[in-house]
């Protein structure tokens, strides 16, 4: 028979292919098979439908069973013989199914029984068996290739089985507040991705109801997250029904067990407690999984991060990502808190403490070309940032033992930077720790890692290398009519084959999905119970896995070694992150405390998923950085009013704001004029602190040097003189007084004019002092009859007439020779040199103003 006649699933032949859509009909699908694992005492039952997609219709349709009496041998052999290029088994099952005539389009269901003990398997092993319809004229309608594990009468090998479930997403924010899109808000609704991953790995029913107090929970851990507990120990119908929620309850103690807590958080790395340590002591146990399968989560604490900003406040969503041109600004829809990501997070909080949890590094950063491009103190950041993501998303800390890289692989500058973090177990995939050329089978999951510089006698680093084949068909696509059951038939046997190897020894297989693994929950759910079910599974907790003694090593795995560099992130798109660092930087520089808040935005723009999504990763990237350069200006400098010296020196007030919501900045002030020749500035306070939202003002002194106007720039720095805005402010000075050599002229001229005319004023003041004593002396002298008044026989009165007249006329005339000497008021002689003084100065008493003067007297 050729693979023409018997198509092949996608499930088992295109590994990650996307679900088939459900109006695309396959002739057969097989929807169970039961038991898993079968033997000589069970009876095999393939459940399923026949499907007529051909235009006519078909007659006597059977479903039928084609097997092989002979197992496998080798693993390889499973894929061959899914692909359809192997050998065709041709013995047939005893029994058919009858379904009937089929109109176009019609179905019919069928269920094919076969008693095992009818077949004639030969021994433990996997067979190949083919489930095919056929129609009344032997020609075959659809087929489905699938794998029937055996068990037989001997005893069943076994192997452990150790399990890391991913809880890991594609980084969908730029900056703090701005997701590139609605995935992780829908991949953690109640049906969502990495909801049905927390559910099938918690192995109990969660409830994604939310809650009234789920965000101011979240809220208060995210405000203080180191003085937040982790969350008490779920109870019973909160764990699993019926399961009791502590280790030492009525199923874990009495039947003379170890308690799980004890031996299994000191493998993982805990400190053991004291010998002498009674069961009454204060110390406290750990949560811890009580029944189930155990399972290791491997979170990427970028991803928790997301999800606990979609939970906290309101946030916004880029429009139409793939049609934003480079360097534009993006479209953006405000969403509100989200209520499904609040829900998660309680669950997630609830349930991931039972097991071990294991953090990858900050949004799976690209460590290997970070170290690669002279950038390790972002590679450093990646693993310190996350530590304290889990602990502020999760309430917990993630084991500081472990290391996950990115995609489970590593170099050497990779693997001493993880180990100089404290890491001492490795998660890796097979391609790192390739298998030895000389070994035919799967060898053991741990092996020893090289001793790094520095390290202690008593360390000892292993690595987890996960089973690539395994990986592979946990990753079968398994959303498409009976693609779950087939996958879960492939899971068994591929086991089936592992377990039944000849490799001497314990063994254990670790089964590590795809970081972005998204199976049916069907499937999830099924392959963990399957590891407690198949007779060749034993469930291993990863804590527990140590290396074998050193004497019972064996070679299996060669050295570390590093796929081709050029699936990195490129050196060109790092290059264009490192402008983004240099602006995050010097916002950095001014920062009091160390603080470094846009370090996740950063590490999510060096993610390993940019790699081959540069159009994405360049919104994202001018998101990040318009966010920064936003930043750096909310700390800046209050324009003012130019400034006026009215005289040589003055002093002007600068204000400085910050209007930055959380960080508290330190800077220095710093103010320069254009031309010091003119204008000088003294000393002020070049460096102060500002808390969030607050403003001071500096006050710098100024001193002029010659009027006009000159111009200040002041910018705000970090320590090492590096401006923090994008320009320097301007403060126009004008300088419009005198100065001090101009008032000293003006004072000594103002002092000789006093010193000029005090004399003269003095001897004016003299003098009519003595005018006004001569005056009252005469007026005290005179007796009434003397006075020349002629009132009553109608003389002129106080000089009038005309011998006043004359007398007036004579008072004024020149002195000449003989002429009688002219007199003053007082009667005393009076010179011509006096008398030219006189006519100079005015009258003190104008006539009208003061009193009248009196007329002379008789010569």
């Amino acid at each position: 028979m050729t693979a023409a006649l018997f198509p092949i699933p996608a499930a088992l032949s295109s590994v990650g292919a996307a679900p088939q859509a459900e109006d695309t009909a396959e002739p057969l699908v097989v929807e169970r098979i039961t038991p898993d694992a079968v033997d000589d005492d069970s009876t095999l039952r393939v459940v399923g439908r026949v499907t007529n997609t051909t235009g006519t219709e078909l007659d006597d349709v059977t479903v039928r069973l084609r097997y092989s009496r002979h197992p496998f041998t080798e693993r390889d052999e499973l894929d061959e013989f899914a692909s359809g290029s192997g050998w065709q088994p041709n013995a047939e099952g005893p029994e058919e199914a009858d379904v009937g005539a089929l109109e176009p389009e019609q179905d019919g269901d069928y269920t094919l029984s076969t008693p095992i003990e009818e077949l004639g398997l030969s021994g433990y092993g996997v067979y190949p068996m083919v489930i095919e319809a056929v129609d009344g004229d032997g020609e075959v309608v659809g087929a489905q290739y699938t794998f029937l594990p055996y068990t037989g009468d001997d005893d069943v090998p076994s192997v452990d089985i150790a399990w890391v479930w991913p809880l890991v997403a594609d980084p969908q924010r730029a900056d703090d507040d701005t997701f590139l899109s609605t995935r992780i808000p829908e991949e953690v609704a109640a049906d969502g991705r990495l909801s049905r991953l927390l559910a099938a790995g918690a192995q109990t029913t969660l409830s994604f109801d939310a809650g009234e107090d789920d965000l101011a929970e979240l809220l208060e851990l995210e405000e203080d997250p180191e003085e937040t507990p982790i969350p008490d120990e779920p109870t019973a119908e909160e764990t699993a029904e019926g399961a009791p929620s502590d280790g030492a309850d009525e199923e874990g103690g009495q039947d003379g067990t170890e308690e799980p807590a004890d031996g299994e958080e000191t493998a993982a790395g805990d400190q053991p407690a004291a010998e002498d340590e009674e069961p009454g002591d204060d110390a406290e146990e750990e949560p811890t999984r009580t029944e189930g399968v155990p399972v290791t989560w491997a979170v990427d604490p970028g991803t928790m991060d997301d999800i606990l900003r979609l939970a906290s406040d309101e946030y916004s969503v880029v429009q139409d990502l793939e049609e934003v041109p480079a360097g534009s600004e993006p479209a953006l829809e405000e969403f509100e808190a989200d209520t499904a990501a609040q829900v998660w997070l309680r669950e997630a909080r609830r349930v991931l403490p039972l097991d071990t949890v294991v953090a990858t590094p900050y949004a799976s950063a690209d460590l290997a070309a970070l170290l690669h491009n002279d950038m390790g103190s972002d590679a450093e950041a990646a693993v310190r940032v996350a530590r304290e993501a889990v602990q502020r998303a999760l309430a917990m800390e993630a084991d500081g033992t472990y290391a996950a890289p990115p995609g489970g692989v590593m170099d050497e500058s990779v693997y001493e930077l993880l180990a100089e973090s404290g890491a001492e177990r490795f998660v890796l995939r097979e391609p790192t720790l390739p298998v030895a050329d000389w070994l035919s089978t799967t060898p053991t999951a741990q092996t020893p890692l090289p001793a790094v510089e520095g390290d202690e006698e008593d360390v000892e680093r292993v690595g987890l290398v996960s089973d690539d084949g395994l990986t592979e068909v946990l990753s079968a696509p398994t959303g498409g009519p009976g693609q779950t059951a087939l996958a879960l038939q492939r899971f068994a046997a591929e086991t089936a084959m592992i377990a039944g190897e000849n490799a001497g020894g314990d063994r254990v297989v670790v089964a590590s999905p795809e970081s972005r693994w998204d199976p049916d929950p069907a499937f999830a759910s099924g392959v963990l119970d399957a590891s407690e079910e198949l007779p060749w599974l034993s469930p291993e907790r990863l804590d527990d896995v140590e290396l074998a003694d050193e004497s019972e090593r064996e070679d299996t795995r060669r050295g570390l070694t590093y796929p081709d560099a050029e699936d990195e992130l490129s050196s060109t798109y790092l290059g264009r992150v490192e402008d983004v660092n240099q602006d995050v930087r010097l916002f950095n520089s001014v920062l009091v405390g160390g603080e470094d808040p846009f370090r996740p935005a950063v590490l999510r723009l060096e993610s390993t998923y940019w790699r081959d999504r540069e159009a994405p990763a360049s919104v994202a990237r001018f998101l990040v950085l318009s966010t920064v350069q936003d930043h750096r200006e909310d700390v800046r400098i209050i324009p003012g009013e130019p400034v006026t010296l009215a005289s040589r020196t003055g002093i002007t007030g600068i204000l400085v704001a910050n209007d930055l919501e959380k960080e508290t900045v330190y800077v220095h002030l710093s103010v320069f004029s254009d031309n010091s020749e003119r204008l000088s500035i003294g000393e002020y306070t070049q460096h102060f602190e500002i808390e969030p939202g607050a403003k001071t003002t500096v006050y710098v002194p100024l001193s002029a040097r010659i009027n006009g106007r000159t111009e200040l720039y002041v910018s705000l720095q970090n320590a090492e003189g590096e401006p923090i805005s994008s320009q320097d402010t301007v403060i126009p000075v004008n300088a419009t007084g005198l100065g001090t050599q101009a008032l000293l002229i003006s004072g000594i001229g103002l002092l000789i004019l006093v010193a000029a005319l005090a004399p003269r004023a003095l001897r004016k003041w003299a003098r009519r002092q003595a005018a006004r004593a001569a005056e009252e002396e005469a007026g005290t002298d005179e007796g009434p009859g003397d006075r020349t008044d002629t009132d009553e026989d109608g003389g002129d009165r106080d000089g009038g007439g005309a011998a006043a007249t004359t007398d007036s006329d004579d008072a004024t005339a020149d002195p000449v020779d003989g002429a009688p000497p002219r007199t003053g008021d007082d009667g005393t002689e009076r010179s011509a040199a006096a008398d030219a003084e006189d006519a100079s100065d005015p009258d003190p008493h104008p006539r009208g103003d003061g009193p009248a003067r009196k007329p002379d007297g008789p010569r």
